[in-house]
């Protein structure tokens, strides 16, 4: 079967269990860790993987070491059934691509887009920057009625402007693009005239 429909069938069960049991923000928190530490670390991803060598409680203990590297977070409940199903069904291998879905079907069904902001190091911790995530966000909810969840990053190679990244969709408002977009201008403009 492919694996993508697994995923995804997966993904619905543990969005269906969260909203039955209204744990969601805390799983999608602790989801959203766990496939963040399996993208970073093949390692951990292998061990997950490895049905041979690791034994299946290894694999939840793992998953909650992880888990306890962050202050105060223990293993949501609803997250360790989750996962024990999955070793149950020999589906831990798949984890990385149910998370990701998971955490996508529960963006979604909360009317949450999620996007990224990328600016020059110079604008980091001003107001300015604060302003523009503000404006963002109101411009995001009035255009599509949704709520933007933004993760800001500092890009030491940006000279000035930003840039947005709205799940699919990208808005380069970079001074460095602007000029690329003007110097091509310049280039075409000048053939025209030779």
């Amino acid at each position: 079967m492919n694996t993508g429909i697994i995923a995804s069938r997966y993904a619905t069960a543990l969005l269906k269990l969260v909203d039955e049991t209204g744990g969601g923000e805390a799983v999608v928190s602790q989801v959203e860790i766990l496939s963040n530490a399996l993208d970073a670390m093949p390692d951990l991803r292998r061990a997950i993987g490895d049905s041979r060598t690791v034994p299946p409680e290894s694999k939840v203990s793992l998953f909650e070491a992880v888990l306890g590297e962050m202050p105060k977070t223990v293993m949501a409940p609803e997250l360790r059934k989750f996962i024990a199903l999955l070793i149950r069904n020999g589906r831990i291998g798949d984890c990385r691509l149910v998370f990701n879905s998971f955490v996508s079907m529960y963006y979604k069904s909360r009317g949450i887009v999620r996007g990224r902001l990328i600016l020059p190091s110079s604008t980091e911790s001003s107001t300015s920057s604060r302003k523009l995530e503000e404006s963002l966000k109101e411009l995001i909810a009035t255009r599509t009625g949704k709520k933007l969840l933004l993760k800001t990053e500092v890009d030491e190679s940006l000279i000035g402007g930003f840039v947005l990244e709205v799940e699919d969709q990208l808005l380069d408002a970079s001074v460095s693009h602007q000029l690329e977009i003007i110097k091509r201008q310049f280039i075409e403009r000048n053939r025209r005239i030779v």
